[in-house]
């Protein structure tokens, strides 16, 4: 748990300098990549608007699937901290009643050792998620308004040509 937390404060760092170098680079990523589809969807006229949305919300979709695995981190880190207190905190109890104060203090210390991490993992975590998230959604508005876009523009030169574009 603590070596994947330090993997993901790793990856976070590096996706954060290559984030502030190049905003706006996973909505062209989009926009190349599917430009194929949105040509056949501005090109075809009927339901433009509510299949660019689907294409877009797919994509979406795709992309909140790179949070899962910090979400569980966030989930999990506070429950294994949890299980790794009560462990130790029962073999403490135990060497309390034994007289020896020695192993009860170890596993105190081992109790609460693992609660902090705990707690820290899943912290570190959170606030990785956070910011990934306000990330994702800067993007996919920034994603919206280009599709916007390409829609006005598709209709303005439907017009040119006499044709209408049902929206």
């Amino acid at each position: 748990m603590v070596i994947w937390t330090f993997v993901s404060i790793g990856t976070f760092l590096r996706a954060s300098f290559g984030h502030h170098r190049s905003r706006h680079k996973l909505v062209n990523t989009f926009f190349t990549s599917n430009a194929d589809k949105i040509t056949t969807i501005l090109s075809d006229n009927r339901d433009a608007d509510i299949r660019l949305t689907e294409l877009i919300r797919d994509w979406e979709k795709k992309q909140n699937h790179q949070l899962d695995y910090i979400r569980f981190l966030i989930k999990t880190g506070p429950s294994l901290g949890l299980i790794g207190t009560l462990i130790p905190m029962g073999k403490a109890l135990s060497s309390l009643s034994d007289g020896d104060m020695g192993a009860m203090s170890g596993n105190m210390l081992t109790a609460f050792t693992s609660t902090i991490i705990g707690l820290l993992c899943g912290t570190v975590a959170y606030l990785i998620s956070l910011q990934r998230e306000k990330w994702l959604q800067a993007d996919f508005l920034r994603c919206e308004a280009q599709a916007e876009i390409l829609l006005r523009d598709a209709m303005e030169a439907e017009k040119v040509r006499g044709k209408s574009i049902p929206v």
